[in-house]
């Protein structure tokens, strides 16, 4: 165990990635599913309760305009913090088997389920901090998509235009700009679940900590983050390109009448097998930042030479307690 604790170098981070997850993939894959059933459980006893104060109150649904903006706001906001919630406990989930398995302590599921549920408002304060960050690069996005929705109801033949070159060019230069700042955020952001869960820091306070952690070695931290990220997409997506490319053949070489039904059948086949091979896939992210919070400790803060003290300390007072014993027996 002791010769984890020094700051790591990015092979080594990778690797101890893939040995926690390797190590504690039914603990991750449990806690996961079994917080997914809880939210899926929630969101439709919601809805049941939203359905019958419809029909008992003669028309839950607004009529007028400004009810009308203040259902969709009401119902932003809670559909916003019910996802913050199940994020926040599986993040924690997450990163509570992550630590646990990188310094070899037990724990159960039971027990990271308490944990969890027992950390669950910090958690969630931290990931609203996030999305309040990553806000002005949502309204980014939405506004990309609300241009690009209404060029799609215009004549599309401006687009083989000159004059369109232009508009084109700062479409792409706002994608590339959006992506670029989301990127930022992310690195920023990447450590503030672990940092709330272990040193109890709320909303911005587990970001500022988060960014002072990642700081110093923000290029390194960001070329690693981007390399996780497009091996996590190319493992997802590739199975949908096959399956893809199958519906395809399929939809080609069968009869007509029997092309759409095998097509559908591979369709619900294929989204279903995408959700478990997303749940399977899922943990890595967060697996990944529990470790860069750790190696990032050890390397600016000298937590491995507390670690170690500590891991010292346990040896000598066993091998005392083993002496004893020994004498005791003669």
């Amino acid at each position: 165990m002791a010769n984890k604790y020094y700051p790591m170098n990015s092979a080594e981070i990778l690797d101890q990635v893939l040995s926690v997850y390797k190590k504690s993939f039914f603990k991750q894959i449990s806690v996961s599913v079994i917080f997914s059933i809880i939210f899926l459980a929630a969101a439709y006893f919601l809805l049941m309760i939203i359905f019958v104060l419809d029909e008992v109150g003669g028309g839950f649904t607004p009529r007028t305009g400004i009810a009308e903006v203040i259902n969709i706001i009401v119902s932003l906001i809670l559909l916003i913090l019910s996802i913050s919630i199940f994020q926040a406990l599986t993040a924690t989930g997450n990163a509570l088997i992550s630590k646990h398995t990188f310094f070899e302590e037990h724990c159960d599921v039971g027990g990271i389920l308490k944990a969890s549920f027992k950390k669950i408002l910090i958690a969630t304060s931290a990931i609203l901090a996030n999305l309040i960050i990553l806000l002005p690069v949502i309204a980014m996005a939405a506004f990309l998509i609300h241009v690009f929705y209404i060029s799609a109801t215009m004549n599309f033949y401006i687009v083989a235009h000159a004059s369109a070159i232009p508009i084109i060019a700062a479409f792409m230069f706002l994608i590339i700009l959006i992506l670029v700042l989301f990127l930022i955020c992310a690195v920023i952001t990447m450590m503030s679940i672990s940092v709330a869960v272990f040193e109890g820091r709320w909303f911005f306070d587990a970001v500022m900590r988060s960014f002072k952690l990642v700081k110093p070695d923000y290029i390194k931290i960001t070329g690693l983050l981007v390399m996780w990220f497009l091996i996590t997409a190319a493992l997802m997506h590739s199975l949908d390109i096959i399956f893809g490319v199958v519906s395809l053949l399929v939809m080609y070489f069968s009869p007509e009448e029997v092309a759409n039904a095998v097509f559908l059948s591979i369709l619900a086949f294929r989204s279903s097998f995408s959700l478990i091979i997303y749940t399977i896939i899922a943990p890595l992210l967060g697996i990944f930042s529990t470790i860069m919070y750790i190696n990032q400790r050890i390397k600016l803060e000298g937590l491995d030479i507390e670690l170690n003290l500590k891991a010292l300390e346990v040896k000598r007072n066993n091998d005392n307690i083993r002496a004893s014993h020994e004498r005791g027996v003669e």
